[in-house]
């Protein structure tokens, strides 16, 4: 028996009617320009804060789920609150690198990347000072008691 699965099923049912043909051609061509656009240190980036609730720090890459609005965090103490600036600033830190990845000559990128990279370990440092460790990478895990085990962790506080 030769089987074949489009024997069963028609995949272009869904182009059938007055649906609209999706047009790949333009979407691939907007890419291209966008891509133009980075490689040439033209960053349009939204704030930490932003693309960190969006998911997304690149404002000409950021494309909205239907009608999803990005919810604003709710910080009920100081501890929320750093915790809060670790996150943001490391994921700025964290888009830049992956576009450096790809363009490692971005000069701007690069600037914000090292800027970014030193508040998250300035952020990091200032916390672990007042709430203990956060990273079993980080100063005070080197004494004895060992110091990760003693400690609350952050989402037991």
């Amino acid at each position: 028996m030769n089987y074949s699965m489009f024997d069963e099923i028609d995949y272009f049912t869904n182009f059938k009617g007055n649906q609209k043909i999706p047009n790949f051609q333009n979407e691939f061509n907007n890419n291209l320009n966008t891509l133009e656009y980075i490689e040439n240190n033209n960053l349009d980036l939204y704030t930490p804060y932003e693309g960190y609730i969006r998911g997304n720090l690149f404002k000409n890459m950021y494309d909205q789920y239907k009608n999803f609005q990005p919810g604003k965090i709710k910080i009920n103490s100081e501890q929320e609150e750093m915790l809060l600036n670790i996150g943001q600033m490391a994921f700025a830190a964290h888009e830049l690198n992956l576009l450096l990845d790809n363009y490692p000559n971005n000069q701007e990128a690069l600037d914000l990347f090292n800027k970014y990279q030193r508040m998250t370990d300035e952020v990091i440092k200032n916390y672990e000072r007042r709430y203990g460790p956060l990273n079993v990478s980080s100063m005070d895990m080197k004494t004895i008691p060992f110091k990760w085990e003693n400690d609350k962790w952050p989402w037991e506080m």
